[in-house]
């Protein structure tokens, strides 16, 4: 871990460390986002119906074992070590897809594996930019983390459905190996630390009994159903081509996503996260019911838009939410619970979207979302009666943290 230099400015958020982490996020998220919607589409083409939302769970749910495991693989190896590790687990796997008529099982398990490479690398990087990061300037961090992450989505998950549409599918394999790659070079840069005492707590569970966490992370984690959900209906239902495609409908979502977020972590430096929270639900229910009756081309756009301000909304007010309810030495558990919410999520969207599907067809299965976004309010109005008072600034530490 990389600690600041005493004499920097306490208002600086970009600095060495940060560039480079920021970098290696844009790699691997890359990798990561070219293959998002391609692979769901590559098992529904091989059957049966409803296999697309096998691929969808597959590489969230490793991506969040990688997540909630990496605060206990940080007391073994150093954060460099594991980043550079957890990049080439994402890129390597990216050949496998390579093959022409892979079977379904090798291109679940590559699924899985690169997810929890990402897995590994996000909770790093998220913990590494806490520990560099001004605590009073914490929301433009996860901000800039968000544009990071945010502008590869605008463009790969388009760039790879759109190469797999014109049967250039090889290429966006290619292109998640480089990403992957280009992280683990990246990350090569970062200065290394001594792994012989780790400074960060690990005890997953000892976290989540900090008031309101357990219901941040299950909350956030049926918001993140929806995401599962939209990028498992959004490429096998949309049309291929036009205004109303799959392809533009992601790079709309991925834009108004990644802008949302870096706007949001602003807002949230001066005003209560439980705002962000109120603000994201409603945004993103319109997004996912305009998507729902998809009604055409303009119907698509307004979803679009909605879900992804929406949902850029609800990660980064979830995070400061959850960063405020979790002591100074929780980094890596904080992370690994925001993260892990995300992708637990999103795996079980994608199952849901998916079973849903075989049995009754997209056309139903595309409710499910707004459902499970429904069942989250209850969840997060609790955790606003149960804000802590601690006294502080919004974008400032809590006091105890």
């Amino acid at each position: 871990m990389v600690a600041p230099s005493p004499a920097a400015p306490t208002t600086r958020v970009l600095g060495g460390p940060t560039l480079i982490l920021l970098a290696a996020v844009a790699c691997f998220s890359s990798s990561f986002n070219t293959l998002l919607p391609v692979v769901p589409v590559l098992l529904e083409r091989g059957g049966p119906h409803g296999a697309a939302g096998a691929g969808t769970a597959a590489l969230f749910i490793g991506t969040a074992t990688g997540e909630l495991m990496t605060p206990w693989l940080l007391t073994f190896w150093s954060p460099k070590r594991l980043l550079i590790g957890g990049s080439l687990l994402v890129g390597i796997p990216s050949l496998v897809y390579l093959l022409s008529h892979a079977p379904a099982p090798l291109m679940l398990a590559a699924a899985a594996i690169r997810g929890f490479g990402v897995g590994a690398a996000i909770v790093v990087c998220i913990v590494v930019l806490a520990e560099v990061t001004p605590s009073n300037r914490r929301g433009r961090s996860i901000g800039y983390f968000g544009l990071a992450t945010g502008l590869t989505s605008i463009v790969f998950p388009s760039v790879g459905i759109t190469l797999l549409a014109s049967g250039h599918g090889w290429v966006a394999a290619v292109i998640a190996f480089l990403g992957g790659l280009g992280s683990a070079l990246v990350a090569l840069r970062l200065p290394e630390r001594s792994a012989a005492a780790p400074v960060f707590a690990t005890n997953i569970l000892g976290g989540v009994r900090r008031p309101g966490l357990l219901a941040l992370f299950g909350g956030f984690a049926l918001v993140s159903c929806t995401f599962g959900g939209v990028i498992t209906y959004a490429p096998v239902a949309l049309v291929p081509t036009g205004i109303g495609s799959a392809a533009v409908f992601l790079a709309v979502t991925g834009a108004a996503r990644a802008a949302s977020r870096w706007v949001s972590g602003v807002i949230g430096d001066h005003h209560p996260s439980h705002l962000l929270l109120a603000g994201g639900v409603g945004l993103t229910a319109v997004g996912l019911v305009a998507l729902a009756l998809h009604g055409g081309p303009v119907a698509v756009l307004v979803a679009a838009v909605a879900y992804g301000m929406g949902y850029g909304t609800m990660q980064t007010g979830s995070y400061l939410a959850m960063v405020k309810r979790g002591g100074s030495s929780d980094s890596a558990v904080t992370s690994a619970l925001w993260n892990g919410a995300t992708d637990v999520g999103a795996g079980a969207g994608g199952t849901m979207v998916g079973l849903t599907a075989a049995a009754y067809g997209y056309g139903t299965a595309v409710w499910v979302m707004p459902l499970a976004l429904l069942l989250s309010v209850p969840l997060l109005w609790s955790v606003r009666k149960s804000a802590p008072t601690t006294g502080a600034e919004p974008g400032q530490a809590p006091t105890g943290k």
